[in-house]
């Protein structure tokens, strides 16, 4: 049984479609799409074949007489969720609708750990131990009769190494990328979400490249926060509109009351990522002035600092098996501090999980848990922040040729993260006179006394850590998070400004408070 009302869904017979796809250079969506994709959809092996084909961002659902078939694109922007009780088989856009009672609304206490850990759920599991999701790039098949259900990825990150390329053929390569998309959004507004950083400066500079004028760049955070000058400046040297969403105490006045907010939080958590809070206000903001609508269409700069492997360091690349879960926590987690019983069983329990495939190395599934676990249901799960607010999201950055190209670049001694920003500097940036507030790549390495420095402030007291760590974030952060802790008992991170600590645990005290 299908239950898909949360996003726009396309049908044809027994084919429902929400997103695009290319298949080739063959753009689909909307009713075209679902009727391309009937006409692959003889058997569970044709469909199979077909969406391994396909690169763009969309989720599909196959529901025959014999069979239910459901994939999520590589990007997981349409999250799918599914429940199998007595042989019965529901699958929705909406988890929540796959809950019928409050008895059904019990948190599972591993999934709940692991969330705290790093704002998402372990791999196919939810909060609810009764409801799966499809996991990004990956393609599930229920049999109606006997209820067995299978699944396999039909998208993973190939680690083939690329022939060397240099500057150019990546400038190249971006500008054939972005080209498709291009075509798709030429007549339309576009919100760039604009900081100093060069993901989003690179998106800036490509529009202006491909003559595009109806752009908005906004930043938005705390009032004279390091991002404002140096994106302002980007989009008045390339001639674009620029709007900064100051966050105060106005702006975020009470809003853990408001319905709107609780709202959001349903429909962007799902059971199984951390709402995010970083965007909510600044595009609310945004439509509530109508500067944007629901023609606009924003380009967030995601998974950028994947793509140029700034989470990769001679240190990650050189991981042993053992150590593997251990590093995933203490690189990628939330910081909050967990029982050391549990802790040794969720390092078990990432390595068991992540090395099942005997072919990859330590390195490769680290890089492959950082791509569907925290780039797709953690980051860029914050796309949800746009589509709640009825604005369309594309990211160029996240194109399958683009994780690619890259994962095919050499990342030791930071080589990869050395020729991205390069090519941005060089090719894109000196072009259009945007080339200042440049940035050094440093590849940090844990020393001895590195080592000392972090034991000592993990067991400093909190009111201690805080005098070390910058509390006046530039997200304003700190505020908002401190409106969460009001009424509620939380733990508090290592690392006192994670603020996603207290997001994590404000909502878990939020899904249970509505089960009761």
């Amino acid at each position: 049984m299908l239950y898909l009302k949360k996003y726009s869904w396309s049908i044809e017979k027994d084919v429902s479609v929400s997103g695009f796809a290319w298949l080739g250079e063959d753009y689909f969506c909307g009713q075209d799409f679902a009727e391309q994709t009937q006409k692959h959809a003889s058997d569970f092996g044709q469909f199979k074949e077909f969406v391994s084909r396909l690169n763009g961002q969309f989720s599909i659902v196959i529901n025959n007489d014999v069979e239910t078939w459901a994939t999520c694109c590589h990007t997981w922007s349409f999250p799918l969720f599914y429940k199998i009780d007595k042989d019965n088989f529901y699958i929705s856009d909406q988890p929540e609708q796959l809950l019928q009672t409050n008895a059904d609304k019990e948190i599972d206490a591993f999934a709940s750990s692991y969330f705290l850990q790093f704002g998402v759920t372990p791999f196919q599991q939810t909060l609810n131990a009764t409801i799966a999701q499809i996991q990004p790039g990956e393609i599930v098949c229920f049999k109606n009769k006997s209820g067995n259900v299978t699944s396999d990825f039909v998208f993973q990150l190939q680690h083939k190494p690329n022939a060397e390329q240099t500057p150019q053929d990546v400038a190249t390569h971006f500008r054939k990328v972005f080209e498709k998309y291009f075509k798709q959004i030429k007549n339309k507004q576009i919100l760039l979400p604009l900081t100093r950083g060069y993901d989003s400066r690179l998106l800036a500079c490509l529009l202006a490249e491909f003559g595009h004028k109806n752009v908005l760049c906004a930043t938005w955070g705390r009032k004279n926060n390091s991002e404002k000058q140096t994106a302002q400046k980007v989009a008045e040297k390339l001639g674009f509109q620029y709007q900064f969403i100051e966050y105060n105490e106005e702006l975020i006045d009470n809003f853990k009351s408001d319905p709107t907010f609780t709202d959001y939080a349903n429909y962007s958590g799902h059971w199984s990522s951390m709402p995010y809070l970083q965007d909510y206000f600044a595009v609310k903001y945004l439509r509530e002035k109508k500067l944007i609508n629901e023609k606009t269409v924003a380009l967030p700069g995601h998974p950028g600092d994947f793509l140029r492997g700034a989470h990769l360091n001679n240190l990650i690349l050189d991981l042993t098996a053992s150590e593997l879960g251990a590093t995933l926590i203490k690189t990628l987690g939330t910081s909050l501090p967990a029982n050391p019983d549990f802790r040794a069983a969720l390092q078990k329990y990432l390595e068991e999980n992540l090395l099942i495939q005997k072919s990859l190395s330590p390195d490769e599934a680290y890089e492959i848990w950082d791509l569907r676990e925290r780039q797709c249901k953690f980051i860029s799960n914050s796309n949800h922040v746009y589509v709640y607010f009825g604005v369309n999201v594309l990211m160029p950055l996240f194109d399958k040729q683009n994780l690619q190209f890259f994962a095919g670049i050499d990342a030791r001694n930071k080589n990869r993260e050395q020729l991205y920003n390069k090519t941005l500097e060089d090719y894109f940036f000196k072009k259009h006179g945007v080339d200042f507030d440049l940035k050094q790549i440093s590849d940090q390495k844990d020393s001895k006394f590195q080592n000392l420095k972090t034991r000592l402030i993990k067991a400093a007291p909190h009111h201690l850590k805080t005098l070390y760590y910058p509390m006046n974030d530039g997200i304003f952060y700190h505020e908002i998070t401190g409106q969460l802790r009001r009424d509620i008992k939380m733990k508090h991170p290592l690392k006192p400004h994670s603020f996603n600590a207290y997001i994590v645990q404000w909502y878990l005290h939020f899904l249970t408070s509505q089960s009761k």
